[in-house]
């Protein structure tokens, strides 16, 4: 699939845009703070309805304004597509597709897009949090019944809180946790199963031999792949059973995948305490590329790929052994503050960004 045109209105830094795109590589120049990042974020919001770093709607707004809007022309499978965000401060956020409303999740089902930015060595260095939302955005791209089993959870899960808040009886919301709780954590560990074998050879192709171990770690104890549902469901049953009087006190649910853990190391060290910016940010893409793989196996398509100044912080090795890993890709979108660190296609295109404009340049 390949975003052909993105219009944008009072997103981000952006009063009012319209840019056309080659189906295979387009390149972003200008200083920092021009605007790059801004387009990926409006290009992947347009593709699944939200932003990859986590930004609210009102974040996402101009300055000064009340809501934005982005549209774009999408081509997957053949078929040309129009899809429409749009925000309003005060309501809820619409999602159109060739004219008709559509909800969120239907985004997921058509589009298929990846992420890696700066940003994402929180993933290795930040809090469980941020590697939740990790896994989140992307399986629910791999998987619509993983994204309706997190909604599910989500709701059942707030429920629960609601009631313990109020201090009455949260176990009728038990039954429903366990469900959708179980059925999110069995995914969630052959995910990262499969993630792990195409990460671990990303990473040591880049980094020419240095190893990366990915490790589960969910609320719920349960064997290393957590593929049993019956065992993960008893297994929750019982912790929830054991944190009663906890939940009680603290007025909060802590069993279940909204506390669920992943864990890195690299070179045999966690990579949280003992990796440098470095390793963070080369572990990092090599994630993003082992999601890419599996997505473009279960999918069938080749995914959009945004590529935000990922060769900062990356010496002149790791930077090549990096780009020799772009040929399999489909459209590709490069921010860089100077020339790419690598032979572009003839049918690339090539953008500068100054004064929140986006010129080509021939």
């Amino acid at each position: 699939m390949f975003v052909r045109s993105l219009s944008l209105k009072d997103f981000r830094c952006f009063g009012s845009l319209g840019v056309d795109f080659s189906p295979r590589v387009n390149v972003l120049y200008g200083e920092n703070g021009s605007g790059k990042t801004n387009i990926l974020e409006a290009i992947f919001t347009l593709c699944i309805g939200r932003s990859q770093r986590g930004a609210t709607d009102t974040a996402l707004v101009r300055v000064g304004t009340q809501g934005y809007r982005l549209e774009g022309e999408i081509e997957t499978g053949g078929l040309l597509q129009e899809a429409e965000i749009a925000y309003q401060e005060g309501r809820r956020r619409r999602v159109r597709l060739n004219a008709s409303e559509v909800k969120q999740a239907e985004l997921f089902d058509r589009f298929c897009i990846v992420s890696s930015g700066p940003e994402d060595s929180n993933i290795l260095s930040g809090g469980p949090s941020v590697r939740r939302l990790f896994l989140d955005l992307y399986l629910s791209q791999l998987s619509r019944s993983y994204l309706s089993d997190l909604s599910e959870y989500r709701r059942a899960l707030s429920q629960k809180n609601a009631a313990l808040k109020k201090e009455m009886d949260p176990t009728p919301f038990d039954p429903l946790v366990i469900e959708f709780g179980s059925r999110i954590i069995r995914r969630r560990g052959r995910f990262l199963s499969k993630l792990e074998q195409e990460a671990v050879q990303h990473y040591m192709a880049i980094s020419e031999g240095e190893s990366l171990q990915i490790s589960y770690q969910p609320s719920v104890q349960c064997d290393a792949a957590c593929n049993d549902q019956e065992s993960i469901e008893r297994a929750f049953d019982e912790a929830l059973r054991e944190n009663t009087y906890k939940e009680s006190v603290l007025r909060t649910a802590v069993v279940g995948p909204h506390r669920d853990e992943i864990s890195f190391s690299i070179g045999g060290l966690p990579a949280r305490t003992h990796g440098s910016q470095g390793q963070w940010r080369t572990a990092a893409v090599a994630l993003k590329l082992a999601v890419y793989e599996l997505l473009a196996q279960k999918r069938k398509l080749r995914p959009v790929l945004l590529l935000d100044e990922i060769f900062a912080e990356l010496d002149a090795r790791r930077v090549s052994k990096l780009t020799e890993l772009f040929d399999g890709t489909g459209q590709l979108f490069l921010t860089t503050a100077g020339e790419p660190p690598m032979q572009l296609p003839n049918d690339s295109r090539r953008f500068r960004l100054e004064d929140n404009q986006v010129k080509e340049i021939s």
